[in-house]
């Protein structure tokens, strides 16, 4: 007994698209369906068939933050280095008098 040849997956789809249409289009003109429920099955069977949109990181992340991808190993920060803080609280070197911008004031009438 032979094996009979593997069928095409494009054309099984097409097939079984075209028949599910036919079927809906039959229970529609017989009123066992109305317009809306046939296009709602037909909206449903695409939202189905559409794949879901890759998801977005949650929320926004702090300074420093290395996302990792799912499946990708995680690999620790080197802490090692001291960090500099700095000094917030010094005050801003006044300008030298070469400088300071000049002034001038003119009356317009």
């Amino acid at each position: 007994m032979t094996t009979p040849p593997p069928k095409d997956p494009a054309v099984e789809a097409e097939f079984t698209r075209k028949m599910v249409l036919g079927l809906l289009s039959t229970l529609e003109q017989k009123g066992l369906l109305s317009r809306e429920e046939v296009d709602g099955i037909i909206r449903a069977a695409r939202h189905a068939a559409t794949p879901p949109a890759p998801r977005r990181p949650g929320a926004p992340a702090g300074p420093g933050t290395r996302w990792v991808k799912p499946g990708q190993p995680h690999e620790p920060l080197d802490r090692t280095t001291p960090v500099a803080i700095p000094d917030v609280k010094r005050q801003a070197d006044a300008l030298p008098e070469e400088e300071v911008m000049p002034v001038i004031d003119i009356d317009l009438q």
